[in-house]
């Protein structure tokens, strides 16, 4: 099976001070079989480069209390040394008290798959999209675990949702096109958002190539 993208624990800070750090390059999607009339002609399977526009979670920054930035960087430190019992226990403490801060419920959901709480994983992150419907990376992350859960047509929802609060986040365009492959055997969608998808990575990604071109012959 091929790898899914999944953000890493790595960085506490709410809000734009974005619990997690993903790195998303992007541009605006468009219909990728579609060039302007006055482009010279693709040859197949090349795809164009895109610029970025801003990704409205992190553009979208917010003070967050020195109280609760501290308890992050505890439950940070706990998540780094593997003792997530603690992390939670930070975490807990912090959106109990913060409850508006969209990052710390994303991240204790990161806590919480880790000690193998499914459940309670997706209730935190529909607190986090609740408490932000611009946090993408929250979204992202319950389309993942509803994927898992074989729950396809909810997480397909979830990475719509990513992909109508930021077009151009590469990683919900990967993780769909991921989902319409090789769960819901979509091919022509899944090659729209594979190609979507390296449009708007900062790097060539072989592994992605080879999918579009592994499409594309059978298409």
């Amino acid at each position: 099976m091929r790898p899914i993208n999944r953000q890493p624990f790595n960085r506490f800070a709410l809000l734009a001070t974005a619990a997690l750090l993903l790195s998303a390059c992007a541009g605006n999607p468009t219909d990728p079989d579609t060039p302007p009339a006055d482009a010279e002609p693709l040859a197949e399977g090349e795809i164009v480069q895109r610029v970025a526009t801003p990704n409205p979670y992190l553009a979208d920054t917010a003070s967050v209390p020195a109280a609760a930035q501290q308890a992050m960087a505890n439950a940070r430190a706990y998540f780094e040394q593997q003792q997530f019992d603690a992390a939670e226990t930070e975490l807990q403490q912090v959106v109990a008290q913060w409850p508006v801060l969209s990052g710390a419920w994303l991240n204790l959901a990161k806590v919480q798959l880790k000690l193998d709480q499914p459940e309670q994983a997706e209730k935190s992150l529909q607190q986090a999209v609740a408490a932000n419907p611009k946090n993408v990376f929250a979204w992202n992350s319950l389309g993942v675990l509803l994927r898992d859960q074989g729950r396809f047509d909810e997480a397909q929802q979830a990475y719509e949702s990513a992909l109508k609060q930021w077009p151009d986040f590469a990683v919900g365009h990967r993780n769909l096109g991921i989902l319409f492959d090789l769960y819901l055997h979509q091919p022509e969608q899944a090659l729209h958002h594979y190609r979507e998808a390296r449009a708007l990575e900062p790097e060539p990604d072989r592994v992605l190539a080879g999918w579009i071109m592994d499409l594309e012959r059978r298409l």
